[in-house]
């Protein structure tokens, strides 16, 4: 009876998905909600052309966006390497990029990718990881311990991202440039069905990894007080879907999101935190929307003593919304976070810029704050929209202050004699492109299926360094040191005059495409989120019946 309620659980949330791609987002009479100021930029940036977050369809095909984007933020070093992929958690000097299988299987430097950034402005290729979860691609489940200095990660090779029974977990304490595996010689642990890696985090005591599947609601907790041995503590469903996590300080409450609907979910994980014999993972509240899909993860801090998070949507246009949780029982979302690009009088304009660049558009991926109690800046990276800086001073009242988008790796996807084999977004990892008339049309000269790559997909969660730097990685262009200067982040009295950059039309070769600029294309998000929606409600049809066997502990 257990599986069948589980199959039957899969399918309707693949009902659910299937309804949520073609289901509009919220009206014109809701968009004011989620304006947030541009930024003004100092005179040696080189500001974007159109809308706030747009890279328009006459800058992609003119080669402009090959250029990049910048506004008071600077390039201070880089390494680019094979491209990087999801996540990009750092410790000390090091960096740790994650790599996209089957990529890493194609290469000398194989796995997880260790940088040294002891010197910002050359980051160096320290050794790599090769690992079983390292070698099958770690998705969103890379991620660092602070606390005790270690690194781990799950095994997520198959998209949508879901791998089985790999967990490895490396020591990066004694020297964060050479990790040592911890969890034995064979490499990984191998944990009794079901476990799915796809995203993962560290309780704030670093204790326990929790492994999250994304798909069917399944949580993991992984119990790592002894390294050498880690134990399976907890494996359940808890809602719909579930994404990436933030903790309350005790690590008791655990600040989870749902997929679809979008939403949060705030969780009692206090059973799996006092190690009780029998443990349970309670609800406590939660909330959703429909203006925007997939909700991606949580961050969650106080602001002059009140209680907030922030939640992001990866999908849909929803951008970011502040969610207060003063009352956990009864969570509420205060203010919207959008990019004019990301506005609903703009959708058409938005699908038409991205088509043929993955099932990506506009949307955020990850964000991270300057500080847990009282931050001032909110970074986040976007698919096609590079990482934007925000003032959260005051949280409900935000303004932009910078951006950088990269230059687009056009002619770099996979297949090619250069191609980027560690990016996902070069792989054209989301096979339903290829059912996207639009899709096809920009690669009849070459017959290629992989993206046109006219922008990156800028999808870490960039960190906030002591020396006024942000760490981050886009996936095409791998590894990037940016610096702001605060000065430069002062709203000045009268706009500044921007000088004229603008760029003249850039031979784009036979891998680039040929797209009339002007031409007007068909709006094919919803089909193109249909098609990939429909992979992965397959695949958690199959995740649903696993989910029958789960063992609670």
């Amino acid at each position: 009876m257990k599986r069948v309620t589980s199959t039957l659980a899969a399918a309707g949330l693949l009902a659910a998905l299937s309804w949520a791609a073609t289901t509009p987002t919220a009206g014109a009479d809701e968009e004011a909600e989620g304006e947030v100021p541009r930024a003004l930029c100092s005179p040696d940036s080189y500001p974007e052309t159109g809308l706030q977050g747009q890279v328009s369809r006459e800058d992609r095909d003119s080669g402009r966006s090959q250029e990049g984007y910048s506004c008071n933020l600077s390039l201070v070093g880089q390494y680019q390497g094979d491209g990087a992929t999801w996540t990009q958690p750092s410790y000390e000097h090091c960096s740790y990029l994650g790599t996209f299988a089957p990529g890493p299987l194609l290469q000398e430097q194989r796995g997880v990718h260790v940088l040294d950034v002891s010197d910002e402005t050359n980051p160096t290729f320290s050794t790599s990881l090769d690992s079983t979860a390292a070698l099958m691609g770690t998705w969103e489940s890379l991620k660092v311990d602070p606390v005790h200095g270690r690194l781990a990660m799950t095994g997520a090779s198959v998209p949508p991202g879901v791998g089985v029974l790999a967990f490895d977990l490396y020591d990066i304490a004694d020297d964060c440039t050479q990790p040592e595996l911890l969890n034995g010689l064979a490499g990984s642990l191998t944990i009794p069905m079901p476990v799915f890696g796809h995203e993962g985090a560290w309780s704030p005591d670093g204790q326990t990894y929790w492994a999250m599947a994304a798909g069917a609601g399944g949580v993991q907790a992984i119990d790592v007080s002894d390294p050498a041995n880690p134990r399976l503590i907890y494996t359940g469903t808890v809602g719909l879907t579930n994404h990436g996590v933030s903790f309350s300080p005790d690590g008791r409450t655990m600040y989870g999101v749902t997929m679809v609907p979008a939403g949060v979910q705030i969780l009692d994980v206090s059973d799996i935190q006092d190690r009780e014999p029998l443990p349970q993972i309670r609800q406590i509240g939660s909330t959703s929307w429909t203006d925007g899909l997939l909700s991606q993860h949580t961050l969650n801090f106080t602001s002059d003593g009140h209680p907030y998070l922030f939640a992001v949507d990866e999908a849909g246009g929803g951008g970011v919304r502040l969610v207060d949780v003063a009352d956990p029982g009864a969570p509420e979302v205060v203010r919207q976070y959008r990019l004019e690009i990301n506005r609903p009088e703009n959708a058409a304009q938005a699908s038409a810029d991205t088509g043929g660049n993955g099932i990506f558009g506009y949307d955020a991926h990850y964000c991270s704050l300057d500080r847990q109690v009282d931050p001032t800046m909110l970074a986040c990276g976007y698919f096609q929209s590079g990482l934007r800086l925000f003032d959260i001073t005051d949280p409900l009242n935000p303004r932009e202050l910078a951006y950088y988008q990269p230059p687009a790796q056009v002619g770099r996807e996979a297949g090619t004699a250069d191609a980027l084999v560690n990016s996902a977004h070069a792989w054209a990892v989301y096979a339903p492109n290829a059912l996207d008339p639009q899709y096809l049309g920009m690669h009849t000269v070459t017959g290629s299926l992989n993206p046109s790559m006219t922008t990156d997909w800028c999808t870490s969660q960039p960190e906030f360094r002591p020396d006024d730097t942000i760490w981050m990685t886009c996936q095409d262009n791998g590894f990037m040191v940016l610096a702001y200067e605060p000065y430069r982040l002062d709203v000045p009295e009268e706009p500044i005059e921007q000088p004229d950059r603008s760029a003249e039309p850039v031979d784009l070769g036979a891998g680039g495409g040929e797209v009339a600029a002007g031409d007007t294309l068909p709006d094919t998000g919803a089909r193109r989120w249909a098609a990939v929606l429909a992979v992965v409600g397959a695949a958690l049809l199959g995740a649903g019946v696993l989910s029958a066997r789960s063992r609670w502990t």
